[in-house]
């Protein structure tokens, strides 16, 4: 089976062990004698209609200090990060995407853009990843789906409102090399898949917030990790090497003496290198947070 580039996309759009009885959310808490830290699944799109979010989130956010982010929501939207972005997804050498995938994946991608009244024409110089998360974004703004509405969002401008500090896991040029990573596993069978698939987004989305929603550990694995384990190298850079190093930076909050809110994409928390189990491993008690 093909890397799903669609879910790929899904996942870094929008990115556990055994459940409490009851809970109701992905959202976990991590306990040491000195501090807690509350481990909450993040979608990073949202719909207006998804709101309210579980009790959980708001129960979590209230008992910390600080909120700790993937990335400081916003900050791609700065010129400067916005154009190494645009260096890593482009094509700069006079090639376009037509040149990097077959004819018949291009076609489908003409004949899509086409349908949905897309201009081809200047999406030409992304390269796959970039162009399927467009084609993405696109189709998940038909839908009311904006980053703007989500959880990351959501948290930040709750926090500025409340006067919390925030934080960061990783900068945005960390972020932006993982692109290069994406892009060198992908190709044309993945355009192929994709494209198809987007047909489905909305039905797919649904699929991914009802097992969010609920915490449904080993639906959420199976949607946002399984495929991805295909494909060793991208898996290892993708989530292991960075639950690895998030994990430290989450031990360092458990030993500190405030509590902690980590918002990550619920992808991070699922699994054998979820940060979930991580944190088991090394000790800590983690469990399924009840409102």
């Amino acid at each position: 089976m093909i890397l799903n580039l669609l879910r790929t996309a899904l996942v870094l759009v929008i990115l556990f062990s055994a459940s409490s009885v009851g809970a109701e959310s992905s959202v976990w808490v991590a306990r040491s004698s000195k501090a807690n830290v509350y481990l909450a699944g993040s979608f990073h799109m949202l719909r207006a209609s998804d709101y309210p979010l579980p009790a959980e989130f708001f129960t979590a956010y209230q008992n910390s200090r600080k909120i700790i982010f993937e990335v400081p929501p916003g900050d791609m939207e700065n010129p400067e990060y916005m154009g190494k972005f645009l260096s890593q997804a482009i094509y700069n050498d006079g090639t376009t995407l037509k040149d990097h995938i077959s004819s018949a994946a291009y076609a489908k991608a003409e004949n899509f853009c086409k349908e949905r009244n897309y201009p081809l024409e200047q999406y030409q110089f992304l390269k796959p990843t970039m162009f399927v998360m467009t084609l993405t974004l696109l189709e998940m703004n038909k839908i009311g789906a904006d980053p703007q509405k989500g959880i990351d969002y959501f948290f930040k401008d709750k926090a500025m409102q409340d006067g919390k500090a925030t934080g960061s896991l990783e900068t945005v040029d960390q972020q932006i090399s993982l692109l290069t990573t994406i892009d060198a596993s992908v190709g044309s069978d993945q355009i192929l898949e994709s494209i198809e698939e987007l047909k489905q987004i909305e039905v797919m989305l649904g699929e991914y917030l009802a097992a969010w929603r609920k915490g449904n550990e080993p639906k959420m694995e199976e949607l946002y990790i399984k495929e991805l384990k295909l494909y060793p190298k991208l898996y290892q850079t993708m989530i292991v090497d960075r639950n690895n190093k998030w994990v430290r930076n989450i031990e360092g909050y458990l030993n500190g003496l405030e509590n902690t809110i980590v918002v990550v994409g619920a992808a991070h928390l699922v699994g054998a290198d979820g940060l979930v189990n991580l944190l088991r491993k090394r000790g800590y008690k983690v469990v399924k947070l009840q409102k």
